[in-house]
C-alpha cells in the first residue's frame, strides 16, 4: 500500500505544483459535488420537474452514502495529508510538500471517497432519467444518439473533474476516487431496478431509516467492543491539519449518518402527510397554470431552504446535541419541499383562485 500511496502523493505534488492556478475551480468542484448541495439544490429542483425521478434520487444520495460509510469503517483508508506526514515510507529523504485547504482535512477514513462516490451515484441517476425522457420523445435516431452520447460524455467530464479535485486537495488518493466513482455507479444501477421504492409506505420508510442506523450503530460498537477505535481518523484529522478551525465535526462519519437517516425520513413524512395529499389533489399539473405553480413552488422552496440552512447552524461543542439537530434538520428539508411549501402556495393560488390561474 506505501508504494500505491506514495503514487498519489507524487500526484497530488505534481497537480498543485502545476495547476496552482485551478485551486478555486478544484474547490468549487468539491463544495458543489458536496451531498449538502444534492439535497438543498438538486432534490427540490428536480422534484417539481420530475417527481418520481427526485425520489429515486434521495434514495440513491442516502443508500450510497451510508454504503460508503460502512466501506469507510471496514477498509480504514488513509488520505493523503495525513498520510504524507506519518509514513516512514521516504525514510531520510525529504517528503513530498504538499498543501493543504479548507476542505482538505475531513475527518473520516478516506477509502472510499464520499464526493466521487455520491457524485457518481446522484448524476447517473440523473443522466438516466434524462436519457429515458429523451428516447421517449419523437425524434429522429440520430438525434436520439447525439443526446445520449452529449449525456453520457458531461456525466464522465463532472466525473472526471471531481476525482481531480479531491486529489488535487489532497483529501483522496487516486485509487479512493476511482473505487468511489465505481460503487457510486453500481448503487445507483441497482437501485434503478428497485420499484418498490415508489410504492414505499410510512412504515417502510421509518423501518429503512432505523435499518439503516442501527446497523451502522452496532458495526461501531461491535469494532469499539474488539478494541478498534473507529474515530481513529477524527484524531489524526485533529493532529495533522495545520488549521484547527478547518477540522469540523460536520465530516465525522457519524454526523452523515445522522444526516443522511434524517433526510430519507423526512421523505417520507412529507410523502404521506395531509399536506402533501391536498397538494396532489389541489394543485395543477399541466399546461401554462401548471408550469407557473410548478415554478413558483420551485423559487419559494429554494429560497426558504437557502434562508433554513443559513438561519440554523446546529451547535459543534456537543456531539450527541449536534448529530440531533443535524438530524432534524436534515429531515425538515424534505419536509419542506414536499409538503409544506407546496401546500403553503396553493393554499395562497387558491386563496387569490381565479384571478391567478
Amino acid at each position: 500500500m506505501d508504494l500505491l500511496h506514495s503514487s498519489g502523493v507524487r500526484i497530488t505534488s505534481y497537480m498543485q505544483t502545476h495547476y496552482s492556478q485551478s485551486q478555486g475551480y478544484f474547490l468549487l468542484v468539491s463544495m458543489a459535488t458536496d451531498l449538502h448541495i444534492t439535497f438543498f439544490l438538486l432534490f427540490p429542483i428536480w422534484f417539481h420537474v420530475q417527481q418520481a425521478e427526485a425520489v429515486k434520487l434521495v434514495w440513491v444520495a442516502v443508500v450510497g452514502d451510508w454504503v460508503n460509510l460502512m466501506l469507510k469503517w471496514l477498509l480504514f483508508g488513509e488520505r493523503p495529508y495525513w498520510w504524507v506526514q506519518e509514513t516512514g515510507y521516504y525514510g531520510n529523504s525529504s517528503q513530498p510538500m504538499i498543501q493543504q485547504f479548507p476542505m482538505t482535512c475531513e475527518t473520516g477514513p478516506g477509502s472510499p471517497s464520499g464526493h466521487a462516490m455520491g457524485a457518481a451515484a446522484v448524476y447517473y441517476t440523473m443522466m438516466s432519467s434524462l436519457i429515458a425522457t429523451v428516447l421517449k420523445k419523437e425524434g429522429k435516431q440520430f438525434e436520439k444518439w447525439c443526446v445520449r452520447v452529449s449525456l453520457w460524455t458531461l456525466f464522465w467530464c463532472v466525473q472526471v473533474c471531481v476525482c481531480l479535485s479531491r486529489v488535487f486537495i489532497a483529501a483522496h488518493f487516486p485509487h479512493q476516487v476511482i473505487t468511489g466513482v465505481t460503487l457510486g455507479i453500481l448503487v445507483a444501477e441497482s437501485l434503478s431496478q428497485a420499484q418498490e421504492i415508489f410504492k414505499a409506505h410510512l412504515r417502510s420508510y421509518f423501518l429503512i431509516s432505523l435499518l439503516l442506523l442501527s446497523l451502522a450503530l452496532f458495526l461501531y460498537l461491535c469494532l469499539q467492543l474488539v478494541g478498534i477505535n473507529l474515530l481513529w481518523s477524527v484524531e489524526k484529522a485533529r493532529r495533522w491539519c495545520r488549521r484547527a478551525e478547518w477540522v469540523s465535526i460536520d465530516t465525522n462519519p457519524l454526523a452523515s449518518l445522522f444526516r443522511n437517516t434524517g433526510t430519507l425520513l423526512g421523505l417520507g413524512l412529507g410523502l404521506h402527510s395531509p399536506l402533501y395529499a391536498h397538494t396532489s389533489r389541489e394543485s395543477l399539473s399541466r399546461g401554462t397554470e401548471g408550469a407557473i405553480y410548478r415554478f413558483i413552488c420551485l423559487s419559494a422552496t429554494l429560497v426558504l431552504l437557502q434562508l433554513f440552512d443559513s438561519a440554523f447552524r446546529p451547535p459543534v461543542y456537543s456531539g450527541a446535541l449536534f448529530y440531533l439537530l443535524s438530524f432534524c434538520k436534515s429531515a425538515t428539508v424534505p419536509l419542506a419541499t414536499v409538503a409544506i411549501v407546496p401546500y403553503c402556495v396553493t393554499a395562497a393560488l387558491g386563496f387569490k383562485g381565479e384571478k391567478l390561474l
